[in-house]
């Protein structure tokens, strides 16, 4: 797995989409960090904290989850770069870095 990859994974009550922010060298010891995807949009002010990623729905950046390396069953996508770039704003806003 790797960073901008969206999968499907395995939570402990469901099954949803999650998208992997954290650091490849993370990623690579089995450590990722991790955003909820949903279908549903932003509103309010937390509109901020959410970023549109194509046809998956919207990542919310508001809740980092370390997540375990093999709840995960299917890549879905590779957000490109720009994308990405949105995420870290988000993640920066929310972290006030």
């Amino acid at each position: 797995m790797k960073r901008g990859d969206i999968w499907r994974y395995r939570g402990l009550a469901r099954t949803r989409l999650v998208l992997v922010v954290s650091d490849d060298v993370l990623n690579e010891r089995g450590e990722p960090i991790v955003v909820d995807v949903t279908d549903t949009g932003p509103e309010g002010p937390i509109a901020l904290l959410t970023v549109r990623v194509g046809e998956w729905g919207f990542a919310r950046c508001r809740r980092l989850t370390f997540a375990d390396a093999d709840r995960f069953d299917d890549q879905l996508a590779q957000l490109p770069a720009e994308v990405m770039d949105q995420v870290d704003v988000a993640l920066r806003v929310a972290l006030s870095l």
